[in-house]
């Protein structure tokens, strides 16, 4: 068995190990319907970061047998920046130091390069995926920031309700010429600094982009609060990625208090079921614990958290 530095000739070779290493978990959950996640990575799109200048190749070590690839660390970036995109060992050789040995080479050589801390991956680990998590302890690696990780929560099942608001509100959907409007309210609610572009590159130019899925709340002919279902056949594995998943719930601060949010999610698990797009997948954080006892209500439950490891490398 060799430990040897990540070469682009090994690109192919070790994007069939990735794929074959995490095939386990297509039978979970999606974390997220929007982004792709490590089981559903297309081997091409493995393919475009293998060959890219994207590679920590310094950091990066491949553990061979008879030449063929059966361990990988990989990571993404450079100097400081670099961090664990993939760490993946076949089936057939794990629980024998393959990718403990890989991970360990790749930290000497930050070490050697002068870095002083390293993120566990670039991409978060799923909290499901337990052998990974003590790996990952087991080399010294700590949890960053638990309370503000992102945590997905599911609602697998739903029977569209009726919702009736308070006198003086209406429901909407979003149009072209209100999505101004959206934006001013999104970016006062969640404290940012989105615009239409953005949208439209993020949502609007999806294919599977519905407008009546994005809801509205208006008070006397003004925006006040907004939610969305986006509904998702993923073409990588329709049978899997196929739900919906509640965006932007948000409602101005003189106006909370009248469960306005808890109606708009109904509204959008309403529009998902209608549709027939579930499970219904949103996306929050531990901290959020108002957030968290509404979508329980509602029927949803935690069943994964997005962990981020990282380690002093002095």
């Amino acid at each position: 068995m060799q430990i040897e530095q990540y070469s682009t000739e090994m690109a192919a070779d070790v994007a069939a190990l990735i794929e074959e290493s995490f095939e386990e978990h297509r039978d979970s959950t999606p974390m997220t319907f929007l982004e792709c996640t490590e089981p559903w990575t297309p081997r091409e799109e493995l393919l475009d970061t293998l060959t890219s200048d994207q590679v920590c190749v310094e950091a990066s070590h491949v553990a061979l047998e008879g030449g063929n690839p059966v361990s990988a660390a990989l990571a993404v970036g450079s100097g400081e920046k670099c961090g664990w995109w993939r760490i993946a060992t076949a089936p057939d050789h794990r629980r024998r130091g393959l990718a403990r040995a890989c991970v360990e080479a790749g930290e000497s050589a930050l070490r050697r390069q002068g870095a002083q801390e390293a993120v566990a991956t670039d991409a978060v680990v799923d909290s499901r995926w337990q052998a990974a998590e003590s790996f990952l302890e087991a080399l010294g690696y700590e949890l960053e920031d638990p309370e503000k990780r992102n945590i997905t929560m599911v609602a697998p099942d739903w029977s569209p309700q009726e919702v009736e608001l308070p006198e003086g509100f209406s429901f909407e959907t979003l149009r072209e010429d209100t999505l101004g409007e959206w934006i001013a309210l999104r970016n006062e609610v969640f404290g940012s600094e989105h615009d239409t572009d953005w949208f439209r590159g993020r949502f609007m130019e999806r294919s599977d982009y519905d407008a009546a899925g994005w809801k509205i709340i208006r008070h006397e002919g003004r925006m006040i609060g907004i939610s969305s279902a986006v509904c998702v056949s993923g073409e990588r594995d329709p049978e899997h990625l196929r739900g919906a998943q509640i965006e932007w719930v948000g409602v101005l601060e003189e106006f909370r208090g009248l469960h306005l949010g808890e109606k708009l999610v109904v509204a959008c698990m309403n529009h998902a079921a209608e549709s027939g797009f579930l499970p219904v997948l949103l996306i929050t954080q531990p901290f959020r614990v108002p957030a968290i006892s509404l979508y329980e209500k509602l029927g949803f439950r935690i069943t994964a958290a997005w962990h981020s490891w990282r380690k002093e490398l002095k």
